[in-house]
């Protein structure tokens, strides 16, 4: 599929990111670091679609306190300044997707959105484009589309999709089923069971479609966006907005969600310093190192230094995160907990955060 003006990407580029800290904070958080490569995680994510999708059919939705790092990181792709949608404060993803549609939705009554968080890796770009295009067909068949993972471990931090093969108007699709974060145990099942997905947390609906969703599951929503969606009337009715994720508010409540599997594209979250090892690693054994680093006798180990020297020595499964004004030393299967690390700087009022 070549670039469809009916089509718009929404960026969804608000997340603290905070367990990428002490490299991730509340000023610069872990998608507007490079962490992979010469872009950050932000600029990936509108590289990665603007092969399909127009810029002036790219939306961000980002918080007010990012602005100015927001512009700046998105100036090389020449986005219209009003398809930033610049939140007052935080209130999850359900009411930043509705705000979005609500807004598309004005300008293409017909219009599919793809909704992308703005802090995911995906290194296979044609089978990522090739499956975008599948999943705009089924949404232009008024579907509520997500993409599913294949999972590779027997994963406890993300949600997961049962899906069933049925038939509707002639095609066979994925139904979905909304399941919570499994057990160690349950997760076990799941990866042996080729139904079961990982929930990426990647959307595609039509804009009208989405929006007769929040009218009948989340109408308290709906009814203070959909009338209040320019700027200057969102600042003044946001904080009263319902915080929720649109996978509780929405999905687990629609009967018209199916899966389309994202096969082979190269997808991680980055959710934790863990999930970078994972990715970039070469094998079991190999170390990843950044900075003026002194390593012996170390495996499986992460260590970014900063402006000193940092020497280890018989580190096995330890990361190791040096910045000026903090220092993190975690094992790596317990790198999910550093959020627990920021939420007690945070009450602290610490300036590390």
């Amino acid at each position: 599929m070549s670039k469809n003006n009916n089509v718009y990407a929404v960026i969804l580029a608000g997340g603290s990111g905070t367990r990428f800290w002490p490299l991730s904070r509340e000023s610069r958080p872990k998608q507007y670091l490079n962490i992979v490569g010469d872009e950050t995680l932000f600029q990936k994510s509108i590289s990665r679609v603007k092969g399909r999708i127009d810029p002036k059919n790219i939306l961000v939705v980002s918080s007010s306190s990012q602005k100015k790092l927001l512009f700046e990181q998105a100036a090389q792709f020449k986005i219209p300044k009003e398809n930033f949608l610049l939140e007052p404060v935080a209130r999850n993803t359900a009411p930043a997707i509705c705000w979005a549609a609500a807004r598309i939705n004005k300008i293409d009554p017909n219009a599919v959105m793809a909704v992308f968080p703005s802090d995911h890796l995906i290194t296979e770009q044609k089978r990522f484009l090739d499956v975008l295009d599948k999943a705009v067909e089924l949404a232009n068949d008024d579907h509520l589309v997500t993409l599913g993972i294949t999972p590779t471990r027997p994963e406890t931090g993300y949600g997961y999709l049962k899906t069933s093969k049925v038939k509707l108007n002639g095609k066979t699709v994925l139904k979905v089923n909304f399941k919570e974060k499994p057990t160690s145990a349950l997760a076990k099942k799941y990866v042996k069971d080729k139904s079961y997905f990982w929930n990426s947390g990647m959307f595609i609906w039509k804009s009208a479609v989405i929006l007769d969703e929040f009218k009948a599951h989340l109408p308290s929503v709906y009814n203070k966006i959909v009338n209040s969606c320019t700027q200057a009337k969102i600042n003044a009715i946001y904080k009263d907005i319902t915080s929720i994720s649109i996978d509780y508010g929405i999905l687990e409540k629609s009967r018209k969600v199916v899966a389309v599997e994202a096969k082979n594209i190269g997808w991680s979250d980055l959710g934790s310093w863990e999930s970078l090892i994972d990715v970039l690693q070469k094998n079991n054994k190999s170390n990843l190192i950044k900075g003026e680093v002194i390593g012996i006798d170390c495996e499986n180990s992460l260590i970014m230094g900063h402006n000193k020297p940092i020497a280890v020595i018989g580190l096995d499964n330890i990361i190791v995160v040096d910045t000026p004004d903090a220092l993190l030393v975690c094992k790596k299967h317990m790198s999910q907990r550093v959020r627990e690390v920021v939420a007690t700087l945070k009450s602290k009022k610490s300036r590390a955060v």
